[in-house]
Parts: C-alpha cells; structure tokens; sequence
C-alpha cells in the first residue's frame, strides 16, 4: 500500500511540474523579464505573473513586445 502512495505521490509531482513552465516577457525597451509561469493579462491590461524568486508582479501591457516559453 505504501508503494502505491508513492508512485501516486510521483506522478502528481511531475504533472505538477509540467503545467507551470517559465516564460519570458520581451519589452519594447529590449528588457527581458522570466516569469516562473504563463502571465496572464487582468482587466486593467497589465501582464500579471510570478517571479522566479515567489513574488507577484505586473508589467503594463503597452510595454509588451511578445510573451514567449522558455
């Protein structure tokens, strides 16, 4: 029973894994910024994602050139 738990356990993990791929927002300034997981655009039109440090973070969508995965 214990050997089935950590298969599950396993194989939860690594499908947890896949779904968050980092991806990298290019500004029209040149700037690049990678991103821990896909950004999603909120009401106002800014970009919001994660950091690769944990933290939220927003950047104003006019200032996007192109979203793209890693």
């Amino acid at each position: 029973m214990k050997r089935i738990n950590l298969i599950l356990a396993l194989a939860v993990t690594v499908l947890l894994i896949g779904c968050s791929s980092p991806h990298i927002i290019t500004l029209k300034d040149g700037r690049s910024i990678t991103t821990k997981d896909t950004p999603h655009m909120n009401n106002d039109g800014f970009y919001e994602y994660e950091t690769l440090d944990g933290f939220d973070a927003s950047v104003n969508g006019e200032e996007v050139l192109e979203i793209h995965e890693k």
